[in-house]
């Protein structure tokens, strides 16, 4: 349920909650981070343009950025 609450919070304002600013996607949109809890993280980009966040990966932190 808390993947679920914090999406929501993404639809209200994807800048607001945001942990990390990441650079940018691969289409030049600014990447973000969200923290679900200590090791589950959401990996969004938002194309402000639009207004589309683009979710790209959902897991552990580890997954999330690749790391080991």
């Amino acid at each position: 349920m808390l993947i679920v609450d914090k999406l929501e919070l993404l639809k209200e304002n994807p800048f607001k909650y945001s942990r990390e600013r990441l650079g940018k996607d691969v289409y030049g949109n600014p990447m973000l981070s969200l923290e679900v809890t200590g090791d589950i993280r959401i990996l969004y980009s938002v194309d402000p343009k639009n207004c589309t966040v683009f979710i790209w990966e959902i897991g552990s932190h580890k997954d999330v950025y690749g790391r080991d």
